[in-house]
């Protein structure tokens, strides 16, 4: 494989979608970072408690939080529990004006529902199910499918279809709660967990560490939403960047709901050889490249990557991009193999 085509496919650049960011997580415990470790808490919470569980996933912008809460997802796929879980993702970043009242947020549950063919769940598990198996022998033709229903999932959604259609779900304001309270009664009845998640949060902070804070959203996002969806029966996980901590709101929801805290794994800054290094082998890995990553890119390069992640405060979305960017720049000079200059060339570019 050249390194032209590692450029072509974009082997190393941030992984875009659901199943790549699944299929492409390293898992902190090969790091080898101490206990405990962030995938294993996440999924102790949502198995092994028969209450409803809050939690945490906390980390800066770009450090991972979703493949985390995503890699999970996948797991639970896998495993044969005796009760199988349905997430329903809410990227309410892209959406700060359905936070501005608890009614706003739960029609925006509702109604996410209702686009998903009346399922409480949009990600597909089979998918994640595929991409997160830690050893894999091809990569996936297709993934874009959605999973067949199972004949208990298709029970519940004809039924919630029914309801929607006679009772108008989500159309009366003052029944809100009521109708959400009655879709979550509909998945428990149909021997499902129901999992929401509250994702793309880091869009209310500005990149950098002096980024502009939307403290408004974060606090509708919490007194609007956290709140309201905590004291319903579903397992509630969101998605927090650090500064969240500096709007008094979140701290009064946080204390309310016991919210439980699980940190996104940071790179060791000391190990050797580089953590990243593992990081880019995965993505080697997973596409199914031969040859060893020191055939496209110095050991050099990979430790001027390492210290742009602790420059960065860990966001390892845009270390990634200068990695496909570091190789585009090889590849304008005929080059094999991504080199320091190239790596600094491409955030010369950055700024430009």
């Amino acid at each position: 494989m050249s390194l032209r085509e590692i450029h072509q496919r974009r082997v190393f650049d941030d992984a875009t979608t659901d199943e790549r960011r699944a299929r492409v997580y390293v898992r902190s415990g090969e790091f080898g970072l101490d206990e405990p470790r962030s995938d294993i808490e996440l999924m102790d919470a949502l198995v092994n408690h028969d209450s409803p569980q809050r939690v945490h996933v906390v980390g800066p912008s770009g450090a991972g939080k979703t493949s985390l809460i995503l890699k999970v997802v996948g797991d639970l796929a896998r495993r044969e529990l005796p009760i199988q879980h349905e997430v329903l993702i809410l990227r309410v970043g892209d959406r700060p004006e359905s936070l501005t009242s608890p009614e706003a947020v739960m029609k925006l549950v509702l109604d996410t529902i209702a686009v998903e063919n009346h399922r409480f769940a949009n990600v597909d598990p089979q998918i994640l199910q595929d991409a997160s198996a830690d050893q894999r022998t091809h990569t996936p033709t297709q993934v874009e499918h959605r999973a067949g229903l199972t004949a208990p999932v298709a029970s519940y959604s004809a039924s919630l279809r029914e309801a929607y259609d006679t009772a108008g779900f989500g159309q009366n304001p003052a029944r809100v709660r009521h109708d959400l309270e009655d879709v979550l009664g509909h998945v428990k009845a149909a021997g499902y967990r129901p999992v929401l998640v509250l994702d793309d949060t880091e869009k209310f902070v500005s990149p950098g560490s002096d980024g502009k804070l939307d403290a408004a959203s974060v606090e509708n996002l919490y007194h609007h939403g956290v709140r309201v969806l905590g004291e319903l029966q579903v397992d509630l996980v969101v998605a927090m960047h650090p500064r969240f901590e500096q709007v008094d709101r979140v701290l009064e929801v946080v204390e309310r709901l016991a919210m439980t805290q699980i940190a996104v794994p940071e790179l060791p800054a000391e190990a050797e050889p580089p953590a990243l290094r593992a990081i880019l082998e995965r993505r080697m890995q997973r596409d199914e490249i031969d040859g060893e990553l020191e055939d496209v890119i110095t050991p050099a390069a990979v430790e001027d990557l390492q210290v742009l992640y602790h420059d960065r405060d860990r966001d390892l979305r845009s270390v990634l991009k200068v990695a496909h960017s570091a190789a585009g720049h090889a590849v304008a000079r005929d080059a094999t193999l991504i080199e320091g200059r190239d790596v600094r060339g491409s955030l010369v570019q950055e700024m430009s």
